[in-house]
């Protein structure tokens, strides 16, 4: 328990803001991506309204209104009430297949002549460099581009599709083009524009149908006054307002033709109807009187019920029969079986004869029965009863046989009878029931003519009285502006889905970024001091020496404050031993003890720095290495002394003593006491030690290491180390029980509120102007 609440005593605690400087960050880092998204978005938008067709749209209003004057003679119109149904249907009449056939017909839209521009293909209208004329004997170049080229002004050359063989031609001479006859006109009038050519298209009837369908529009305006719109859509202006002139003088002779039509064929198919029932009336009125004559009467009801009360007769017998017969089988069954058992149900249906035999024969069974009782089988007694039942068996069993040959013969007998019965039954009240029948259909033909007959006269009323009043009240438009694409409207959507997916993109990267961004993140961890900051400097490649090389810079100062900062944690000069660590190699620890190290040197202290990193030896250092196989894994062995693996550095109070060779087991060196040892013997020659140690996120060396120092400095670097690695410092404190910790922030961008008041003491240089703006505060 009490580990926990260290644990979160230690732990840093969440923003629950945005962290502006972590979004400066993102944006600074990922601008040229930004960008990227904005052009990429705008450009798409640009593409799209550039190199698509404009669409153009025709409309006209249409007032439906139908004079219902047959009511005026006071008779309910046959007719459907288009008060609610009127603008749906005439909606239908206008979008049918059917009716559009009509406008095909009488339009010349079978050939679709086009320009081939530079960047579109737009369609020629009543404007075309030559008129085609065709008879098809096959549809094989229909719907297919049939490119045309002029080659003067008698001869020209065509070809199908892209890759078709060219066929010459000459102006008004036939041209067979696979399998269709085709003639050319030229049109002297045409003037050339800056097209690169042209090609035209045979159009099937079923692609023009579809055509219209997909472009013709017609929606209610007003329910009340039975106004409709009627638009068509086209990429061509003159095209969509002469299509749309069609239909609207079309619609106003087929409507009324067809509703006429519709009136006619009512009449005629009532009339049809009437006819024939008439002749049906008169074949029943035939029947009845027939029936009449031949039969005397028209009841047979008597001579039913007497046939039908003689058939029930013959079924009570035909049942009982059958009965005897069964239970005939039954004994016959139980005799074969040695298991007779005789009912009393059966004993009264056979004979007294064959009765009594039965009875005589169950009464043998039991006396031998009782013989088994008393004597064996193979005893005269028993085989003699056993001889008289056999005997008077065999003898019942042929009674049955011939009780059942004669109940079957009088079961045929009856059904014979039954069968005669029944055919007089099916003849005699046939007769009654094909009468009513007929009786029934004659009624109800007599309705149904009674019924069309009013209908017929209502049909005629309201043919007679149906006057068509269709206005068109707008007509077809010219359109001027196109409907799509809508350029203002396409180009404000790209822009703001460009903005809007850039800050979806940010939110992304901001969610996913879980990295140390500003000293605040470090600064909230309790009880562990924060040692200072290192800004980052492009001059610094992470391994060199820089406080000298660059004395006046940022980073230079910086390291004069930590140096300034450690002189606190060491109030009484005691504390020599200095460890540098971090969670994970690249946050710039063995630059922060190189550094370190040679600022300490530099105000006149003797310092020596320790790689104590055995599994990763430092290359590239600003230190004069003469044999890398001495260091401090050697040492720990007691190879070598640490005067013979002393390097020296650029500056002259400043050693270096390098890791060594990689030994297989650098935990259990930095345990034993030599390490002890020799940290102890560095006292006495130098005023500070600094342990490079490995990262402690990896390795349990480090650990050792800090253990052994009097003050750790832990390091994080900023937009590299992640807020987990706060974690595990803070486990590290947690679990060894570390009192001489501080922290440290390494390469924080040293720009606006981040710069921490170093920024006089770097070199003015210019910096790219969008740098400036992303990086400005």
């Amino acid at each position: 328990m009490e580990t926990q609440r260290q644990t979160s005593h230690l732990s840093p605690q969440a923003s629950e803001t945005i962290d502006l400087t972590k979004l400066k960050t993102i944006f600074r880092g990922n601008w040229i991506w930004m960008v990227l998204i904005l052009a990429v978005i705008n450009s798409i938008a640009y593409l799209t309204v550039r190199y698509t067709k404009n669409l153009y749209e025709s409309s006209s209003e249409v007032k439906l209104d139908i004079k219902k004057e047959a009511t005026e003679f006071g008779i309910k119109s046959a007719m459907e009430d288009q008060s609610v149904n009127l603008i749906s249907g005439e909606i239908e009449l206008i979008e049918s297949r059917l009716f559009l056939s009509r406008v095909l017909d009488s339009s010349h839209l079978n050939v679709s002549y086009f320009s081939v521009g530079r960047v579109l293909n737009d369609e020629l209208f009543n404007n075309t460099p030559f008129v085609v004329r065709y008879v098809a004997a096959n549809e094989s170049v229909f719907n297919v581009p049939i490119y045309f080229e002029e080659l003067n002004e008698h001869e020209f050359s065509v070809h199908v599709g892209d890759n078709g063989k060219e066929t010459p031609g000459r102006y008004n001479d036939h041209l067979t083009l696979s399998g269709v006859d085709l003639v050319f006109e030229r049109n002297p009038n045409f003037a050339k524009g800056d097209e690169i050519g042209y090609f035209f298209v045979l159009n099937s009837r079923e692609y023009l149908l579809d055509y219209l369908l997909r472009n013709l529009t017609a929606e209610p305006l007003n329910l009340n006054a039975n106004t409709v719109r009627i638009a068509f859509k086209d990429n061509n202006p003159f095209k969509a307002h002469a299509i749309l002139n069609k239909i609207d003088s079309i619609y106003l002779n087929y409507s009324n033709e067809q509703k006429n039509l519709a009136n006619k064929q009512k009449i005629d198919w009532v009339s049809h109807e009437l006819v024939n029932i008439e002749r049906k009336m008169e074949d029943y009125e035939d029947y009845f009187e027939n029936f009449t004559l031949q039969n005397k009467t028209n009841d047979l009801d008597a001579d039913l019920k007497i046939t039908v009360a003689a058939i029930n007769k013959l079924d009570s017998q035909r049942y009982e029969i059958s009965q005897r017969i069964v239970d005939a089988a039954t004994l016959m069954d139980g005799l074969r079986s040695d298991n007779l058992f005789v009912s009393l149900s059966q004993r009264n249906s056979l004979p007294p004869s064959v009765s009594k035999n039965l009875e005589q024969l169950e009464n043998l069974f039991l006396d031998q029965e009782k013989l088994k009782l008393s004597y064996n089988e193979v005893t005269f007694a028993y085989r003699q009863r056993q001889k008289e039942i056999e005997t008077l068996k065999e003898k019942a069993y042929h009674q049955l046989d011939e009780l059942k040959t004669v109940w079957t013969k009088r079961l045929q007998e009856i059904n014979k009878k039954k069968l005669r019965l029944e055919h007089e039954f099916v003849n005699i009240p046939d007769k009654s029931t094909q009468f009513s029948k007929n009786l029934r259909f004659y009624k109800l033909y007599e309705q149904f003519y009674l019924s069309l007959m009013q209908s017929k006269s209502e049909f005629e009323i309201a043919q007679a009285g149906s006057i068509p009043d269709f206005k068109i009240l707008s007509p077809a438009t010219m359109p001027h502006t196109p409907i799509s694409p809508n350029r203002m409207m396409v180009t404000a959507v790209g822009f703001v889905a460009s903005i809007i997916l850039i800050l979806f993109f940010v939110g992304v990267l901001y969610l996913l970024n879980n990295k140390i961004t500003t000293l605040q993140d470090i600064e909230r961890i309790h009880n562990i001091p924060v040692l200072g900051v290192v800004p980052s400097s492009r001059h610094s490649n992470g391994q060199d020496l820089h406080v000298k090389d660059h004395p006046k810079s940022m980073v230079s100062e910086a390291f004069r404050t930590l140096r300034t900062n450690l002189d606190y944690f060491n109030a009484h000069g005691k504390k020599k031993v200095i460890a540098i660590s971090s969670t994970v190699s690249g946050e710039g620890k063995s630059f922060i003890a190189l550094n370190l190290g040679g600022v300490m040197a530099l105000s006149k202290k003797k310092v020596i720095l320790l790689d104590l990193d055995m599994r990763k030896p430092k290359v590239n250092l600003p230190v004069k290495i003469d044999d890398n196989s001495k260091g401090v894994s050697t040492i720990l062995i007691r190879k070598n002394t640490w005067q013979e693996c002393l390097a020296s550095t650029a500056l002259s109070n400043f050693d270096y003593i390098p890791s060594g060779p990689h030994p297989p087991n650098p935990s259990e060196l930095l345990l034993n006491g030599e390490f002890e040892d020799l940290v102890n013997d560095l006292k006495q020659h130098y005023d500070y030690i600094i342990l490079d140690t490995p990262p402690v996120g990896l390795v349990t060396d480090g650990i050792m290491a800090m253990k052994r120092a009097d003050i750790s400095i832990y390091i994080f670097r900023a937009d590299y180390s992640k807020k987990d690695f706060i974690t595990n410092l803070n486990r590290i404190v947690t679990i060894n029980k570390f009192s001489n910790i501080t922290t440290l922030l390494n390469a924080l961008p040293s720009t606006g509120e981040q710069s921490y008041g170093y920024g006089y003491y770097e070199e003015p240089t210019r910096r790219p102007w969008l740098k400036k703006i992303f990086s400005s505060s």
